[in-house]
């Protein structure tokens, strides 16, 4: 129980948002972000957290000329310290609902809940002692709010991540010679092999032709196509003594299919920028 009582709500609030255009100005996606603070809105009580109206969000696009809202509909936190004979521990955990609104189509385009916990303790992340210096609610709050801005940002902004692919390959002198290509990124000239082999009576030099040049399809950013060659190779590899390669076919299809997802979700987000 605090000795004081104080409201850090507000300041809270506040710091999330800050941290949050912070993120979003970096990357200079945007002409200008404009943070509308809680206490420009009239106060509601409702018995459910859920979108308000589209009038409300057009209404609020036509005032400020915004073409896209992100809106924190919901921020909670909650502080705890344990302080045995041991250890002391501080936890923080914020509970969030962020919506983001497109005003040229007048649709919320995505909705997300955010659950966070920040811990402090006198270990490094070593777990070995040390005398660390554990903050008092008021900074675990703001430090933790920011945190979560932070975090949020990930969620709608586009980032580079690693991810790796396999070439298939076999005996052939040929396709051995494609894939040798492929790896020093010489992809139009081991597609021109590939192309060959595409209609091969070989059962498995035809799927790995088609599961290649899939991969060299992505490569080129048509991920379309790359999905309809892996479907060719599917079909190709099924029933008995492909096992193997149709399992490889199908996981790096189901891979397609979600960048499918995820390039068209970049695309609706670059409609508001």
């Amino acid at each position: 129980k605090d000795k004081f009582r104080f409201n850090t709500d507000s300041l809270a609030i506040k710091t999330c948002l800050d941290s949050l255009s912070v993120k979003l100005a970096a990357q200079n996606r945007f002409d200008s972000i404009t943070i509308l603070p809680v206490g420009s809105f009239p106060e509601k009580r409702v018995k459910e957290i859920s979108p308000d109206k589209s009038e409300w969000y057009a209404k609020i696009s036509e005032q400020t000329g915004a073409d896209g809202l992100i809106v924190l509909d919901m921020f909670s936190c909650f502080y705890s310290l344990i302080n045995d004979n041991s250890s002391p521990t501080v936890d923080v955990v914020t509970s969030n609902i962020w919506s983001v609104y497109n005003s040229k189509t007048h649709k919320i385009i995505d909705r997300f809940t955010q659950i966070d916990t920040l811990y402090w303790n006198d270990t490094d992340e070593n777990g070995q002692y040390r005398k660390l210096r554990i903050p008092e609610k008021r900074e675990a709050i703001i430090l933790a709010s920011g945190v979560i801005g932070e975090n949020y940002s990930k969620h709608v902004l586009p980032a580079w991540s690693m991810a790796y692919r396999d070439i298939m390959s076999n005996g052939n002198a040929d396709l051995k010679k494609a894939a040798q290509l492929a790896q020093k990124s010489k992809w139009e000239e081991a597609v021109a092999i590939w192309q060959n082999y595409t209609e091969s009576k070989n059962k498995r030099n035809r799927v790995i032709a088609l599961y290649n040049m899939s991969l060299a399809s992505e490569m080129n950013g048509d991920v379309v196509q790359a999905i309809e060659l892996t479907d060719q190779a599917a079909k190709a590899s099924s029933g008995a003594f492909m096992e193997s390669v149709n399992e490889s076919v199908r996981k790096y299809s189901a891979v397609l299919y979600q960048r499918k997802i995820d390039i068209k979700k970049l695309d609706t987000q670059h409609e508001i920028h």
